[in-house]
């Protein structure tokens, strides 16, 4: 009788370890990620985003290149970003975002020429982003912006958003 009743404790015993081990497992905080999505910032890129975080840095590529008959858009940034804090469900990081714009008209009616505007933005902050495997986040920081128009740039906040999808 005292044989089964030990028996039975280390089975519920050996059963609840084996538990916990499981969601501990899936409780784990994940470093290093790819991530695949959407952002949109006046200083980070627009279009389609690729990010890839390797411990506390991370390096996201943004770009969209749109072309009609009579104009063409192209957005490419470059975002290096450094993570403060990584839960399970989010993230607080800074940001170091170059944007690169390139809108050509290939015939501008008033002055019967193509008109090209290339643009360069720089900015910084702090980000945040929250969820697991789809992750929403927001970007606040300081820019410049038309930087490559020397008497022409502004100095403005700027805010950056994206919804990311979590490879595996």
């Amino acid at each position: 009788m005292i044989h089964k009743k030990i028996s039975l404790i280390l089975a519920a015993l050996m059963l609840s370890v084996f538990t916990f081990a499981q969601e501990a497992e899936n409780n784990e905080i994940v470093y290093n990620s790819n991530e695949l999505g959407m952002h949109a910032g006046f200083t980070t890129g627009i279009g389609l985003s690729f990010r890839h975080w390797s411990g506390k840095y991370g390096v996201q590529v943004t770009a969209i290149p749109l072309k009609a008959n009579d104009f063409q858009f192209v957005s490419a940034g470059l975002t290096g970003l450094y993570s403060l804090s990584n839960k399970k469900y989010t993230r607080f990081y800074l940001y170091l975002g170059n944007h690169l714009l390139i809108n050509s008209s290939f015939y501008n009616s008033y002055t019967g020429a193509n008109e090209t505007k290339t643009r360069y933005n720089v900015g910084f902050g702090t980000g945040f982003e929250v969820g697991r495997k789809v992750r929403f986040t927001v970007m606040v920081g300081y820019g410049g912006y038309n930087l490559t128009e020397a008497p022409d740039y502004y100095l403005l906040p700027t805010v950056e958003t994206g919804l990311y999808f979590r490879l595996k």
